[in-house]
This record gives C-alpha cells, structure tokens and sequence, in this order.
C-alpha cells in the first residue's frame, strides 16, 4: 500500500470519527484495527448515549435519548396533546356569557272533552334559565288556545322576564323584569309592564326556597281605551319545595296596584307540581294552574284561568 492510499483512508477514518464523535460523558467510538479498518462487527454497532435518527425518516420531531430521560417537541413548546384547545364561535352563547350552562325546554299540552258539548284546549310554550354566581336569568313563555263546539273561545299569550343580580351569600338581590300579555278576546291588544326593585332571600335550603320582592315600574295597554302608560308598584312572592328526588312544587304570585289608586291592581299567580320522567330521562310531567286577574277587566271576565296538564322537553 503506497502513502497516498495510506493517506486517503486515514483522511476517512478521521471524517467519520468527526461525524459520529461521542457527546462528553459517552462511551468512546470503536479505533480501526492495525491497517485502519474498522471490522463488520464495527460499523453495525450501535452508538452508546448519541443522538437517535431514523433512516428516512421526514417527521420533523426528533427524540433524544440519554439514560432514562426523554424529550420531544410538545414538551420543548409547552403544548399538551392531551388538552386540545376549545375555540367558541360568536353565535354560542358560551361565547357572551361564560361556561355556565342554560337551562331550557319546550312545554306542550292538550285537553278535550265531548258529550253535551265539545271542547279541545290546547298550549304549549317554554322556558330559558341561566344562574351564574352573581347573576340568575329566567325567561318563560307559553300560549293557550280553546275551541269549544268549533268556536274559539280563548287565544292569549304572555312572556315573562327576569333578571337578578346576586351578591355572594347576601340574601338581597336586585330584580328587573318585564311581562307582556296579548289576548284575542280583551279589550286591550297587548298589556306591557317593566319593573325594577329589590329582593330578600327569606328561606334557602335544599328543599325549601322562599324569596319576596318590593319595586316600582310602569304598565302601558296597548290598543285599549286607556293607551297610556301608568305608574305602578310591585309585591312578589315565589316559592319552591322540593318534595322528594325529581318532585319539585312551586307557587309564585306578583301584585301589580296602581300609585294612584291601589284598588286598580293586577295579580299574577303561577302553581304548579313537576314530576321528572326516569324514561326518557329528559322529560318531565307538569301540572300548572296559572290566572291573571284585572280589577278593571271593561266588560269581560276579570279572571283569565288555565289549568293545564304538560309535558316538559328539556334541551
């Protein structure tokens, strides 16, 4: 072997040794024999605490190994697979309001009866609720509709609104709330009102709440022969007992008396008993009475009562 072959494998063993030379603290690369090879055994060795590459390989992580100690690109980032990353679209209401969930459902009902006379009633409505640490919202609606012998004897409707502000374990809240009631066979078109005061927390256990309130706001009959809008006081009351698991009953009434002349009033009153359904577990039965009384009904009834028998959706 002449001195230039010499030189030119010499020249190679030293470029690969500078390639693959071992980080500090590894064990030393395999020295070529007497005539500067390395054998088979060798080459195919592989190399103690480098660096691991797989052959073709296009990922562009790259995992290092050094004992027992492991690190990959998500830990080098901060970003955890395991916890994707929740994007909210405008439309969600999770988006405005926070992660707190709603509470809402479709209620719908229907009665008959036949013989001397025939008669179908018929509603339906629903409910929204949303309760946050200092807030509670709750929002109902429902409809009524009767014929009787093929006349329609009663079509009316009312959406009731309200919104509370809470102040941690105080039991005083602060109220405003809004009704509008339309009804086909009064002399008015739609009556609306809004109220602001504020409210106490008498009661509060788990099976027992008991909440009054006390304000003042404005009622306006839309379409009648009183078209204007009318200072007006409000006295509330609601009540909830929680009779056994899935068994709830409620009363809730609000007193409407004019300042001026509290022998005009109005007097809103809600009962009821909700049963939930084990099957399916989203359903429940609700029996409700609900009356509206108006002291100055001008030439109809002044009560406006509906019992009903309903069945509960929630969503």
């Amino acid at each position: 072997m002449n001195r230039t072959t010499a030189a030119r494998r010499w020249f190679g063993v030293i470029s690969l040794l500078a390639l693959l030379a071992p980080q500090a603290g590894a064990q030393p690369l395999p020295y070529p024999d007497a005539n500067g090879m390395l054998t088979y055994e060798q080459l195919l060795a592989p190399l103690p605490d480098g660096p691991s590459l797989s052959a073709g390989s296009s990922d562009a992580t790259v995992s290092v190994v050094e004992g027992t100690t492991s690190a990959s690109s998500d830990a080098l980032t901060g970003v955890d697979p395991a916890e994707p990353e929740v994007v909210l679209n405008w439309y969600q209401p999770s988006y405005w309001f926070g992660p707190t969930p709603w509470d809402s459902g479709f209620e719908l009902g229907l009665n008959g009866a036949s013989g001397t006379s025939e008669s179908v009633s018929f509603r339906t409505g629903g409910f929204i609720k949303r309760a946050g640490d200092d807030y509670k919202f709750n929002s109902t609606l429902y409809y009524n509709k009767t014929n009787s012998e093929g006349i329609e004897i009663q079509s009316n409707a009312l959406l009731d609104v309200r919104y509370d502000w809470l102040f941690g374990d105080s039991p005083w809240t602060i109220f405003l709330m809004s009704q509008t009631f339309y009804d086909e066979f009064q002399a008015f078109d739609i009556n609306f009102n809004v109220n602001s005061g504020v409210g106490y927390r008498w009661l509060k256990t788990e099976r027992n709440q008991l909440t009054t309130s006390l304000g003042t706001g404005a009622s306006r009959e839309f379409g009648g022969s009183r078209d204007e809008w009318v200072a007006e006081a409000n006295f509330g009351i609601n009540y909830e007992l929680k009779l056994t698991e899935g068994k709830k009953f409620y009363a809730k009434m609000d007193y409407f008396p004019e300042w001026e002349d509290f022998n005009a009033y109005r007097v809103l009153s809600d009962v009821g008993l909700e049963i939930e359904l084990n099957q399916p577990s989203n359903m429940s039965l609700k029996f409700s009475a609900t009356d509206r009384y108006d002291s100055d009904p001008e030439g109809v009834s002044p009560h406006n009562l509906n019992y009903s028998a309903l069945l509960i959706l929630k969503l």
